[in-house]
């Protein structure tokens, strides 16, 4: 038998659970640091990110337009009416509704992962008007950065919402257990605080002057 499973089985040490702690969650999180990178970059550098598209992203454009004819109660909300619409179209799934649309129609923004529709419901003329966005790297990575989830009543949703604050809280833990490690390596006390109170400086006076 080998000696190395004689030997005793040692407790993890504090430092050993932040070690690990900080190593799988980084593993777990890396697609979601990735898309917010990559739409920081493009965010950053609108200018040269648009010039490769002509200088502006794709616009909606329409696809279709057809007779819809539903029944809604007086009292029925945006949200309510626009959950049956997209639901009839086939197109069922996260949406948006944006606040003062023009007298006389209701728009839906369905906003997917990988395509983007427009839908205008004429309700007193009893037709919807369907457009759709071409969609190009750069605005699939800026929606699944501003993409939230707990408003919209699908578990997927739901669980990006929680995944986002996972996130936000696995940041922070490693910010902090980025700190005891730090500190746990005596050769780079120096050198560490150095570049900390260098990153706190240049952050403050950036923060104060622009």
């Amino acid at each position: 038998m080998s000696p190395t499973l004689l030997q005793p089985r040692m407790n993890p040490t504090p430092s050993l659970l932040i070690r690990r702690t900080h190593m799988y969650l980084a593993l777990f999180l890396s697609p979601w640091m990735v898309i917010y990178a990559l739409s920081g970059l493009a965010i950053n550098h609108q200018a040269t990110v648009r010039g490769w598209y002509g200088g502006k992203y794709p616009e909606f454009e329409k696809i279709e337009e057809r007779p819809y004819t539903a029944a809604f109660s007086a009292d029925a909300t945006p949200r309510q009416i626009g959950e049956q619409v997209l639901a009839d179209l086939g197109l069922a799934g996260s949406f948006n509704t944006p606040p003062n649309p023009p007298a006389g129609r209701l728009v839906f923004n369905r906003f997917s992962s990988f395509a983007a529709h427009r839908v205008t419901y004429f309700r007193a003329e009893n037709r919807v008007v369907i457009e759709k966005q071409t969609t190009v790297a750069p605005v699939i990575v800026n929606r699944a950065h501003f993409r939230s989830g707990y408003e919209q009543p699908y578990l997927a949703s739901k669980i990006w919402g929680a995944t986002v604050d996972l996130a936000v809280i696995g940041m922070v833990f490693w910010v902090l257990s980025g700190v005891l490690l730090w500190w746990e390596i005596k050769p780079a006390r120096l050198w560490g605080a150095v570049c900390a109170l260098a990153g706190f400086g240049i952050f403050g006076v950036l923060l104060a002057t622009i």
